[in-house]
């Protein structure tokens, strides 16, 4: 009989490798081997690459992917047998994971076929940390019973930060980061530009500074919540971390420093997002229908 427990540890390394595949993601980007593999799902038509590092780096992409998808379709049947009648939201939360990441490879198929067109690219991050989204939720929803206090500032500001990923994306689409190579703002630094591409820039760090004062007061509260304190600190380090980053990126357009903004990025919106459903109450349903039977109890 498969425990709950084992489920976990599943459903944790199952969103890990999501993590990874996005990761691996701004690393084919930043390093131009979306092309790598110019036909799909084949490479360079075989089934594994030639020895060339852009074929390589696109087709590790593709390994971690088909892998995450394994993992995944383990994780959404081990989940309906798991949790079915203890917790169906578990089962449920799985099985959306697995409706989006098909959606997820008939999208990268597309944007290979289109050469990487920018808004299939920007819609393929996108389905990527909806599907990181919900693996977490479904791994987080399966975590012990506990009562939660649920909010609205958590899910908005993972909300916004979401939104602020894609704001990112867009910078690059556009290749807006190729001409305003400072910081904080273009020019010296100090100029606002919003002539051509840069534009998308401007748009993407006054979102930083907004959203980003969301999050630390959003974080700085859940720090107030002790089942909440240790994943909230933790996201506030790597959103520190993730600006610096960033300004490391905007001034240097290096590519360590562009794929790391990528991959911790990412980091963020997955710790955010945690905060919202560990805010949630976790019960199953005997459980509950117990404790409605002794409400519904005469004194």
């Amino acid at each position: 009989m498969v425990s709950a427990r084992f489920f976990r540890r599943l459903a944790f390394v199952t969103a890990f490798f999501a993590y990874l595949q996005i990761a691996l993601g701004g690393v084919v980007r930043v390093s131009g081997s979306g092309l790598g593999c110019p036909d799909w799902p084949l490479c360079n038509g075989r089934p594994y690459p030639p020895a060339n590092l852009h074929s390589i780096i696109e087709y590790s992409h593709r390994t971690v992917g088909t892998v995450t998808g394994v993992l995944l379709i383990l994780t959404v049947v081990t989940a309906w047998v798991v949790f079915r009648s203890r917790r169906p939201v578990v089962a449920w939360l799985a099985t959306a994971s697995l409706v989006f990441i098909a959606a997820e490879g008939l999208v990268g198929g597309v944007v290979v076929v289109n050469e990487l067109a920018p808004w299939l690219v920007l819609v393929h991050l996108g389905l990527a940390m909806i599907i990181l989204g919900f693996l977490l939720a479904t791994a987080v929803m399966a975590l012990p019973a506990s009562q939660g206090k649920p909010g609205r500032l958590l899910p908005v500001t993972a909300a916004a930060v979401f939104a602020l990923l894609l704001t990112g994306s867009s910078v690059v689409a556009s290749g807006a980061d190729d001409s305003c190579h400072s910081w904080p703002l273009c020019g010296s630094g100090l100029t606002l530009d919003f002539a051509g591409a840069n534009a998308f820039t401007m748009l993407h760090r006054g979102a930083v500074l907004v959203v980003g004062l969301l999050l630390v007061y959003a974080l700085i509260n859940a720090m107030r919540r002790p089942g909440l304190r240790g994943v909230a600190v933790g996201t506030l380090i790597v959103f520190a971390l993730q600006v610096a980053v960033g300004a490391g990126a905007a001034v240097s357009n290096s590519g360590l420093f562009n794929g790391l903004h990528v991959a911790i990025a990412t980091l963020v919106w997955a710790g955010t997002l945690s905060l919202a459903v560990l805010g949630l109450p976790r019960s199953d349903r005997a459980t509950s229908l117990a404790r409605l039977a002794v409400e519904k109890r005469p004194a």
